[in-house]
């Protein structure tokens, strides 16, 4: 038991859960617009970009005095501080060599995102010390590294109706499911003196606000169904992932643990990928 949780919290805090997520997100797009490509190279790239990222940015955290804030999550990261450099070389590494079975115009699409995903978090910049600039960088940066650069790399036209519709719909998940995570840093955030959301609306209408955000996600989705996106076991595959995740948003508040975070909320981003290649696949 003890080794499998460690293995559990090496892959959920050590990023691997989200990077895998982002590829997973990835492939859900190629379902929803149709392509006949799988873009498996572009997945793998986004799978490392995003382990690179996000454990670049922990070797950035600081201890807090207050040692009450130190979750589960933060107190592995500060005890594993070689396995978190580690994975950012695993992931640059990756990065560096996926990049060249990539479309070469991947650079124009990235390179932006690179910097702004770097502006969040480094000390002389850090996005993420303004309320709407941290959820809305977030939320931005993994639509359109999700959406966004997979329409353009499937060679449609990114201003069609349908694609459009597909990337509000991106957006607006991203926001429902980015918003909780500023909730469960409630306090942390406080104590590094990073105004969040929930500083400035309160946790409950916070909170509502990512509900009234998952039920406009549904609203979308149907949407997307009725001007004929998809077909009916692609639209149930999203339905059924999309109710999911909205008890899952609804449940979220600042007591529950890291690992109904880390790994259920994340695990929406991999559960719609994995449902709809199912429902793509199989039906």
């Amino acid at each position: 038991m003890k080794f499998l949780k460690q293995f559990s919290d090496f892959i959920l805090f050590g990023n691997i859960y989200v990077a895998l997520g982002a590829a997973c997100l990835i492939q859900s797009t190629l379902v929803q617009i149709d392509s006949k490509e799988h873009l498996v190279n572009y997945s793998i790239l986004a799978f490392f970009s995003t382990l690179f990222v996000y454990n670049l940015q922990r070797i950035f955290y600081k201890p807090q005095q207050d040692k009450s804030l130190h979750s589960i999550r933060r107190k592995w990261i500060f005890e594993n501080q070689f396995t978190i450099k580690s994975l950012a070389l695993i992931g640059f590494s990756g990065v560096s060599i996926s990049f060249f079975f990539n479309d070469l115009k991947i650079i124009f699409y990235l390179s932006p995102l690179l910097i702004l995903s770097l502006a969040y978090f480094l000390p002389a910049i850090k996005l993420r010390k303004s309320p709407w600039f941290k959820l809305l960088t977030l939320v931005l940066v993994w639509t359109m590294v999700t959406a966004v650069v997979p329409i353009l790399l499937d060679a449609s036209a990114i201003f069609t109706q349908h694609n459009l519709l597909h990337i509000l719909v991106r957006f607006i998940f991203m926001l429902a499911i980015c918003i909780p995570f500023d909730v469960r840093d409630l306090l942390v955030d406080a104590a590094d003196r990073v105004s969040t959301i929930p500083h400035l609306m309160g946790e409950t209408k916070t909170r509502w606000f990512a509900n009234t955000c998952m039920f406009i996600y549904i609203l979308l989705i149907i949407l997307e169904f009725i001007s004929g996106m998809f077909n009916l076991n692609i639209f149930y595959a999203l339905l059924i992932s999309a109710l999911i995740n909205t008890v899952i948003v609804f449940r979220s508040n600042s007591k529950r643990s890291e690992y109904f975070y880390v790994a259920g909320i994340d695990g929406t981003m991999i559960l719609q990928g994995v449902l709809l290649m199912i429902a793509d696949f199989y039906l």
